[in-house]
C-alpha cells in the first residue's frame, strides 16, 4: 500500500438505496472494463466505497451473504489482473453513514452495530488473508464525523477504529488498514496517533467546499456566482491549500503517519471547466508536494471524468461514454512520482 497509488473511487456497490432509485453509477457489482480502462490509462489504485447492506441479511447484520461477497471477490481478482491496488472501504457501516438514509442505531454507542462492524471486517480479513498488501488494503469507515443522530466524537470513533483493527488483526496480522480522518476526512484523528505498522490515515480533499460543492446542497438558495480559483484575494491556489488544508494535517505529517488522499474531487455540473481544471491541478500539486497518493471521486458521473453533467467542454467518445480528455490528461500528469 505504501507505494504511490493513484486512481479512482468505483461506485459499483456504493449505496443500495441509490441503486434502487436508478443511479446508473451503481451496478450492484464492479464491471471489469473499469479496471481495464484504468490500467490502460496508467492508474494503479481503486477505492471501493461499499454499503454494508449489500453484504448482510436484511434482518441479521451478523449473517454475511455469500453471493454478494463473490461480487467483491471479482473486483479483487480484476485488481490483480490489471495491476490495480484495491482498497475496500465501508462508506456505509452498520450504525453510521455520513449520507442519508439514517441508520437505526449508532456505531459509536450501540453494541449491535459495533459487533456487526467488527464481524464484517473479520469475515473480509479471513476471506482475503494471504493476498499481499501491494494488491489489497482495507479502509475502516468513510468520513467519521459528528453527524446526527449518531453522536460520534473523535474519542468514540477512535474506539471503533481500534475495535475494527483488532478484528482484522485477529485474523490477518499484516493487512494494511487505513482510517479516514475525522470530520469528513478534513483533519487527523489525533486520538489514534501514533499509527502502528501497516496502518495509515486518509485525507479527503474537497476544499474549499464553497467551490467543490457549489450548488450541490440547497442549490436554490445559492444565488451567488460560482467562486473563482484561486479564490478572490489569492494569486496562488496551492498556497491557499497549504494554509487551510495541509496545516490541519501537520501533526500527522510530523509524526510520520502514512497519508493517502482517499477522495478528492469537485462537482462538475455547476463549476466552469476552466475553474475546475485550475482547482484540480493545484490540489494534485499539493498532494505531490507531500508525497500523497490519491483517488478521484469518482470515475463515472458528477465528480468524475466519464459522463459528467457539464456542457462547457468538448468530450471525446470513449467506448460509448463521454470522456473529459483534458481532465484525464491532467490526472495522468500527476499520476507518477516527480
Amino acid at each position: 500500500m505504501k507505494r504511490l497509488s493513484y486512481g479512482f473511487n468505483l461506485l459499483g456497490m456504493f449505496c443500495q438505496t441509490k441503486m434502487a432509485e436508478g443511479d446508473k453509477r451503481i451496478f450492484g457489482h464492479f464491471p471489469e472494463d473499469r479496471f481495464q480502462w484504468m490500467h490502460e490509462w496508467g492508474f494503479n489504485f481503486a477505492r471501493l466505497p461499499l454499503d454494508y447492506r449489500f453484504f448482510v441479511e436484511k434482518d441479521d447484520w451478523m449473517k454475511p451473504v455469500e453471493s454478494q461477497l463473490v461480487k467483491l471477490d471479482e473486483a479483487v481478482r480484476y485488481g490483480k489482473k490489471y495491476g490495480i491496488h484495491i482498497q475496500i472501504n465501508f462508506h456505509r457501516a452498520p450504525g453510521y453513514c455520513c449520507n442519508a438514509p439514517q441508520e437505526p442505531k449508532s456505531l459509536f454507542h450501540d453494541p449491535e452495530p459495533l459487533a456487526a462492524f467488527t464481524n464484517l471486517w473479520a469475515v473480509l480479513a479471513r476471506r482475503y488473508r494471504g493476498i499481499p498488501n501491494e494488491e489489497l488494503s482495507f479502509g475502516l469507515v468513510n468520513e467519521p464525523a459528528a453527524v446526527e443522530p449518531y453522536g460520534g466524537t473523535p474519542s468514540s470513533y477512535a474506539a471503533v477504529a481500534r475495535a475494527g483493527i483488532a478484528a482484522i488483526r485477529s485474523v490477518d496480522q499484516s493487512r494494511f488498514v487505513m482510517s479516514d480522518g475525522w470530520r469528513w476526512g478534513k483533519e487527523p484523528t489525533m486520538e489514534l496517533h501514533p499509527f502502528g505498522p501497516a496502518t495509515g490515515e486518509s485525507i479527503h480533499c474537497y476544499e474549499p467546499q464553497l467551490l467543490t460543492h457549489y450548488k450541490v446542497t440547497n442549490p436554490e438558495k445559492q444565488v451567488w456566482p460560482c467562486p473563482p480559483w484561486p479564490l478572490e484575494g489569492w494569486t496562488d491556489g496551492v498556497e491557499w491549500l497549504e494554509r487551510y488544508v495541509v496545516k490541519l494535517w501537520q501533526p500527522a505529517i510530523d509524526d510520520g503517519t502514512f497519508i493517502h488522499a482517499g477522495e478528492l474531487g469537485c462537482q462538475q455540473g455547476n463549476v466552469p471547466h476552466a475553474t475546475y481544471l485550475a482547482w484540480l491541478e493545484d490540489t494534485l500539486e499539493m498532494c505531490r508536494r507531500h508525497g500523497w497518493g490519491w483517488a478521484l471521486w469518482n470515475l463515472d458521473g458528477t465528480f468524475g471524468i466519464l459522463d459528467t453533467p457539464r456542457t462547457d467542454c468538448q468530450f471525446v467518445d470513449f467506448h460509448g461514454h463521454r470522456l473529459d480528455q483534458k481532465a484525464l490528461d491532467l490526472l495522468l500528469k500527476y499520476a507518477k512520482p516527480r
